[in-house]
This record gives C-alpha cells, structure tokens and sequence, in this order.
C-alpha cells in the first residue's frame, strides 16, 4: 500500500495534467469514522428527540446499508420528512450540537492531510457525500475543502421538505454530479481522483483517472487490487477542537 502522500506526490508529476483536476472525496467511512446520519441519529435518541418508531425505523436503515441494500430515495424522504418536523433555526441548533459532539471528533487526520496535501498541489478539493447539505458544509469548512456535492432539499415555510433535488448524490446520481461539475470547471474526470471506501461509489472510481479506496468495504478491496487502485487505511482522528461554521448553503432561514 503507498501512504497517500507519496501517491499524490507521484500521480501530479505527469506533465500531460494541464487543466486543475479535482480531487473528490466521499465522506461516511472514508474522511469520517462512521456514517453522519447514524451519528446524528445517536444524538437524537440520546437527546430523546426521537421517538419509538423513528428508532426502529433507523435501525433498519442501517442494516440495509451494511447489506448494501438501502432504499436510498426512501430513505432521504423519510429524513428530510423527520428533519421537517424542526424549524430550521432548531434543525440547525440540533446538528451544530450533534456534529460538534459526534461527528467532529470523528473526523480522520489521514483525510484533514489528504485534503490539504491536493490543495497545495493546487488541486481543487470537493466533498462528494450523499449526507445533507448542512452537515457536508460543516465538514468542508472544518475540512478546508473548495466545494462539495451533497443532498438538498428546498425549505418552505421555514422548514426543509422532502422535495429531493434529483440525481441523488449516491451511486450513479454522485457519478453525474461530479461529471457535470468537473465540465462545469473544463476537465473531464479523467483528470480528477476520488477517495472512497463504497461499494455504492464505484460508478465514480471507476469513471475518474485515479481512484483511490480508503478503509474500503470487502467489495471494495477485491475491486482496487483487481484493478490496480491504491488502497489506503485512515484511522487516525484529526483532534479538532473549534467546530467550524456552515457558511456557503443554498437555503435561506425563513
């Protein structure tokens, strides 16, 4: 396995890369120990705002996604449908809370590096998550990443609904979101890596010219050593202390 610094450093000597390639990286289990909404659901239940049903509802939730087989459109309407019994002004109290207890001290120092070390390659750096926008701002910032893709929903009335902006950032949908925005930016993907660990993101390793698997899912790990792609382990947490502030969202607090 090669550290991810030296596999930066060596995939950026090529002198055919003349426009600036992008460097995506997915959140849940590659740049986080854990996944976010899991995370935020345990804040939830600990804070006892969530109920009996919405418990076990969640739990099935993550079996699903352990099995690989999650109903992902289902499982954003019924999120954003929980999410939408808040005010923003307390959905936004709750996830500051939730991500500076659970989700912060979780984050990888290996990614915080990663991130850091394309920036000064002069890469632009992008979190590609299926987690909500707000969150995915947070980490971005916390992160000093460029951009991100995530899930977004309108919010009306003061309150998020489960009107999903399509494609999904998940599978295939995360896949024509960052094609569309790497055109958006004049390269193609070819010229751009990604850094995941799910079975769920091979649409996109597969499509960019240098994937990367982190702390990847069985599946995963056959699929990078069949295919050549380096294989990285990130353990280490970053130590952030200050949460950061969530700054660029396309809503509006009503």
């Amino acid at each position: 396995m090669k550290a991810w610094h030296v596999y930066v450093t060596q995939e950026c000597r090529g002198e055919h890369m003349t426009a600036v390639p992008i460097a995506f990286f997915d959140l849940d289990h590659t740049l986080l120990d854990g996944a976010n909404g899991n995370l935020v659901v345990k804040y939830m239940v600990k804070t006892r705002r969530m109920g009996v049903d919405a418990i076990w509802k969640a739990i099935k939730f993550t079996v699903l996604y352990r099995m690989n087989r999650l109903p992902r459109e289902e499982v954003y309407r019924w999120t954003f449908q929980e999410c939408g019994k808040y005010s923003m002004h307390e959905l936004i109290e709750m996830l500051d809370e939730s991500y500076a207890q659970y989700v912060m001290p979780r984050l990888y120092k290996e990614g915080a590096d990663c991130v850091a070390e394309h920036k000064e390659k002069g890469h632009h750096t992008v979190i590609a998550t299926a987690a909500g926008e707000y969150m995915s701002e947070k980490v971005r910032v916390q992160l000093g990443a460029d951009d991100k893709i995530a899930a977004v929903a309108p919010v009306r009335n003061g309150r998020l609904t489960d009107e999903l902006e399509m494609p999904l950032p998940y599978g295939e949908g995360k896949k024509v979101l960052a094609q569309r925005y790497a055109e958006s930016r004049g390269v193609t993907l070819e010229d751009c890596w990604f850094y995941s660990d799910s079975l769920a993101d091979t649409p996109l390793l597969d499509a960019v010219g240098h994937p990367v698997a982190v702390n990847p899912q069985r599946a995963v790990k056959r699929i990078a050593f069949e295919r050549g792609w380096p294989v990285l382990t990130w353990h280490t947490p970053a130590g952030f202390t200050t949460p950061s502030i969530a700054v660029d969202l396309s809503f509006e607090l009503a």
